[in-house]
């Protein structure tokens, strides 16, 4: 049978448990690094969210970034009759081929910055999810097509898993 009163002076005696100013001392530092840990978070959430705004302004007030747009809409109804049964070999290394692609380029680039948490998803979403669901819905044929070809089975992945994630989301928003 055990005698726990002499085991309880045993732990009393064979370990130093410190006194009340040790272990004040100890709980601070431990709040201190619990608020360090939330201000870096914080920092890094708002570094995020204005990096995807900072991006957002400098691709809406870039006239190259326009063109590129007004570019990527007319060759998406080039596309669009392809899309109805055409061949894409007409339409690879036309003008409107290399449009499609530099768009797409930025709606990807876009991607990997959010999925990366560089870029703040809720930002990018409030902001450009009408745009990447349109450009997706619009070119997935095409997309898949790229995919099909030597060396590019991971163009545009990111896009397209970023643009499957936002149409989930939105479907979850409306069903609420």
């Amino acid at each position: 049978m055990i005698d726990w009163g002499s085991a309880l002076q045993w732990v009393k005696s064979a370990v130093d448990w410190g006194s009340a100013p040790q272990w004040m001392t100890a709980v601070i530092a431990g709040g201190a690094l619990l608020v360090a840990y939330k201000s870096v978070q914080s920092q890094r959430e708002i570094a995020r969210k204005r990096a995807a705004i900072d991006f957002f302004l400098k691709t809406e007030m870039d006239k190259d970034t326009l063109a590129s747009h007004t570019k990527f809409v007319a060759a998406s109804d080039v596309l669009k009759e392809l899309n109805e049964g055409g061949d894409f070999s007409e339409f690879i290394g036309t003008g409107h081929y290399y449009a499609m692609r530099d768009y797409l380029n930025l709606h990807e680039l876009i991607a990997v910055g959010i999925l990366n948490e560089v870029f703040d998803d809720n930002v990018c979403y409030e902001f450009w999810s009408g745009e990447l669901r349109r450009a997706y819905a619009d070119t997935g044929r095409f997309i898949e097509h790229i995919q099909a070809l030597p060396g590019e089975r991971g163009s545009y992945a990111e896009m397209v898993k970023l643009a499957k994630r936002w149409a989930l989301r939105d479907k979850n928003r409306k069903s609420h």
